[in-house]
């Protein structure tokens, strides 16, 4: 049944022309190698109107679109809608887990090295989407990633000509070069990010761009792409009221003035009407009482400006192995990979925003604080 399923598709790819290459691979309902090593038969038939280049190029370009869909997905659903329809799209829980600890780790340049790695090179656009990595370059990583894959499957597929169903067993020979090439280029991207967040935590956060622990630096960069219509800023001493407290982040957009202190706990956390019931790795006490101390700073400050903005406390577990049950009684208490789409999403009981305003909040925090040099939590 899947033979004839995988023969119908790949006869409406063959009657679509350059038109089905793309469809195959923006669907890819069949493997992306299968459908691109079929094109290259294609532009060796005589009848057919595919040339090598054609192939090439709406092959990369319906890879994009997947991606792409990929990336929206990511970028307007988050990691709830992953979880519940994931399946659906064959994008499995495990998958897009390793996918999604890489982004975090490792930045933007991981959807680039993990196009060459099996299986994860779908679900690394989810993460992309999610921390709302800035479009152009999640799509010239995507592209360069793509256009060398699409390249070599055309031609083996051309030079198999109508022998291409045997492609598995011939282009191991390519791709096990190709495969171990892109995990010496990962490894060698990894060590080269660690030994620039060595560096960076070697100068005790000169420069302005250190913050605290690995969760504090996780959320700054997922707060990184958030989108220019908010402001973001990360570990501030502010004053006000006669008082001074230390932020994680403070964002400032249309929908309010969102306080964020990070925790990066693992194991169970149990919020229950009383606060913080148990955790699973020993951790005790309320960790929204740091919030409140926020909340009173920021409201101090706003008062003596005349400023009423929606204030949204958020305690922000970064830990991939976090498990959050129940909430805080007091603030919103959520995992890393749903940050920004609350941010996005929230909809305030007070006036929105104007774009004004917010800049004139932002000014009004940075004559009121300092950047934190700490370098430990």
């Amino acid at each position: 049944m899947l033979k004839d399923l995988i023969h119908s598709a790949l006869t409406f790819i063959q009657d679509l022309g350059v038109w089905g290459i793309l469809i195959g691979l923006m669907l890819e309902f069949i493997p992306s190698e299968i459908v691109l090593s079929y094109g290259g038969y294609l532009t060796t038939l005589p009848q057919g109107n595919i040339s090598f280049l054609s192939a090439v190029v709406f092959g990369t370009l319906g890879c994009i679109i997947q991606q792409m869909i990929l990336y929206w997905i990511g970028r307007y659903g988050g990691r709830p809608f992953v979880d519940k329809y994931g399946k659906y799209i064959l994008l499995k829980k495990r998958y897009t887990n390793i996918a999604e600890g890489w982004f975090q780790r490792y930045g933007a340049g991981m959807v680039f090295t993990a196009r060459f790695i099996p299986v994860v090179r779908q679900a690394i656009s989810i993460p992309a989407g999610m921390a709302r990595m800035p479009i152009w370059q999640f799509l010239l990583y995507t592209a360069l990633g793509t256009i060398p894959w699409a390249v070599l499957f055309v031609y083996l597929g051309r030079k198999l000509g109508s022998n291409w169903e045997n492609i598995d067993d011939y282009a191991s020979q390519y791709t096990k070069p190709f495969i171990i090439a892109s995990v010496a280029l990962t490894v060698l991207y990894v060590l080269f990010k660690l030994v620039k967040r060595k560096s960076k935590s070697g100068k005790g956060g000169k420069g302005g761009n250190h913050y605290g622990d690995e969760g504090e630096q996780n959320t700054a960069h997922q707060l990184k792409f958030i989108g220019s219509e908010y402001r973001v800023l990360n570990s501030r001493y502010v004053h006000a009221g006669g008082g001074a407290q230390e932020f994680d982040h403070i964002v400032i957009g249309p929908n309010g003035v969102f306080h964020i202190d990070s925790k990066h706990w693992s194991g169970d956390i149990e919020f229950t009407s009383q606060g913080l019931e148990r955790s699973k790795d020993g951790h005790k006490g309320d960790p929204t009482a740091q919030l409140y101390r926020h909340e009173h700073v920021l409201k101090e400050l706003f008062r003596s400006a005349k400023l009423n903005p929606e204030l949204v406390g958020v305690l922000c577990f970064t830990h991939p192995s976090s498990n959050i049950i129940g909430k805080s009684p007091a603030f919103t208490t959520l995992k890393l990979d749903r940050l920004a789409h609350f941010i996005k999403t929230y909809k305030p009981k007070k006036p929105q925003l104007t774009a004004s305003e917010v800049a004139a909040i932002e000014g009004l925090i940075k004559e009121n604080s300092r950047s934190s040099k700490r370098s430990n939590r």
